[in-house]
């Protein structure tokens, strides 16, 4: 029986001691994970702080130019931003010509300074804060891990950038251009002779090289550059191509036409204002005259008369019948000049005054006879009549024609139908016949 206790004794000794040990066990399980579960509610608490501590501060990888933006707040990154933006607005233009300063700010000049973010995003100046909330605010919708990460370097920031552009006012620049020409430009004038046989002296030009002028300033004004333009132009001389001296050898009549008409008529009236209108014409090389602008210019106050003219295949009594005699007389001079007029229309019907083939109609917006002076030299268009005679001169220089003379020629295939041709004489032989045109008339109804 003792021996029973003996053995229970030893069990029950055991059995408290396997408890105890089972019970310090736990125990330390227990106190570990609660040491564990403070640690990380500290380490997530101190996490959520240094997240917190960026809240009103921005990430990495946010640059205005080459500057760069992380951990500022929104105040600062909106003093940055308009800071710099005033250095592009304060800029100016500054240029001299000729000695005369012009000072344009970029408000005169009409610059269109913004912000371009690079998400292809455009703010004008005055939202810098709209800008800077933007920055600020990027990557803080995520969770507070992957905040912790990016400023912990676990990850990276989402990248945004801001630069200045700057562009130009085209309406603005050519009109600060226009003003330049207006102030600094003077057409070059040539010597001319005036109607009455005066000459008028030549005068010398001015030139600005406006397009490379403006060519820099829009350079400069899509630019970045903070600094001032700064820019010294001058004009150049242009001379004038004929001087009073040359147009004194405009002395020799090298054609001349004449028809006949009754000067006492209505049509006379007419044909004598109309050739008042043409006579003195004075064309340099290259310049043309408009035969139905020049005789219907009535700023002379002389006034036509109501004449036959043809209208729909028959005569009728209008104001200025007649004029296209002016007009054909002309014609056939300036052929036996050997000028070749660049527009020049045939009537409706047949004329007597001339050939069939050799005449050249004017109707006011509708006919005209338009003559281009093709001689290297100047010419004059001299128109008179005299009696019941209409003459046409052209006078240029002596021996312009050199050896050559020139004689119009009409071949007449019907009684309404002809060809006209240029016969060119060299030395008195013919050298060639030159096809001018083929007219066909209506009868007179």
């Amino acid at each position: 029986m003792k021996k029973l206790y003996k053995i229970l004794a030893i069990a029950g000794t055991m059995g408290i001691c396997a408890a105890a040990i089972l019970g310090g066990v736990y125990g330390f399980n227990y106190y570990t994970k609660q040491k564990e579960a403070k640690a990380a509610a500290a380490e997530l608490k101190r996490r959520e702080g240094v997240v917190g501590s960026y809240s009103e501060i921005s990430y990495g990888n946010k640059m205005f130019g080459d500057m760069d933006l992380s951990g500022m707040t929104v105040e600062e990154i909106a003093k940055v931003l308009k800071t710099e933006s005033r250095v592009y607005k304060d800029r100016k233009v500054k240029i001299t010509v000729d000695g005369r300063k012009y000072n344009y700010s970029m408000k005169k000049l009409g610059e269109n300074i913004f912000y371009k973010a690079s998400d292809g995003s455009k703010f004008q100046l005055g939202e810098e804060e709209k800008i800077a909330n933007i920055i600020v605010n990027m990557d803080k919708d995520k969770g507070m891990q992957e905040q912790y990460n990016i400023i912990n370097g676990g990850s990276s920031p989402s990248e945004y950038s801001v630069d200045i552009e700057c562009k130009y006012n085209k309406k603005k620049l050519n009109e600060f251009t226009r003003k330049l020409d207006e102030n600094h430009v003077k057409a070059v004038t040539n010597a001319r002779i005036s109607k009455d046989g005066s000459i008028i002296k030549q005068e010398e030009g001015r030139a600005l090289g406006l397009d490379k002028i403006k060519k820099e300033l829009k350079k400069y004004l899509k630019s970045e550059s903070r600094e001032n333009f700064k820019a010294q132009y001058k004009t150049t001389a242009v001379k004038p191509e004929w001087k009073k001296d040359d147009l004194k050898k405009v002395n020799t009549v090298i054609s001349e036409f004449s028809t006949s008409f009754v000067s006492s008529s209505s049509r006379g009236h007419n044909i004598q204002v109309g050739a008042s209108r043409i006579n003195g014409t004075f064309l340099l090389p290259g310049e043309r005259v408009s035969f139905d602008k020049a005789i219907h210019d009535s700023s002379d106050g002389q006034g036509f008369q109501a004449a036959g003219s043809y209208l729909n295949g028959q005569v009728v009594q209008t104001e200025g019948g007649g004029i296209c005699q002016v007009s054909t007389t002309a014609y056939n001079a300036l052929l036996m000049a050997g000028i070749i007029p660049v527009t020049r229309l045939p009537h409706s019907m047949p004329v007597h005054y001339v050939p069939l083939g050799l005449d050249a109609a004017i109707s006011e917006g509708v006919k005209d006879l338009v003559v281009e002076n093709t001689y290297d030299v100047p010419i004059i268009i001299k128109a008179f009549t005299q009696g019941n005679t209409l003459t046409f001169q052209i006078v240029s220089y002596e021996g312009v024609l050199g050896d050559y003379s020139y004689k119009p020629r009409a071949v007449q295939l019907s009684s309404l139908k002809a060809e006209a041709y240029l016969d060119i004489y060299k030395g008195g032989q013919l050298k060639e016949s030159k096809f001018l045109h083929t007219d066909t008339y209506r009868a007179e109804s």
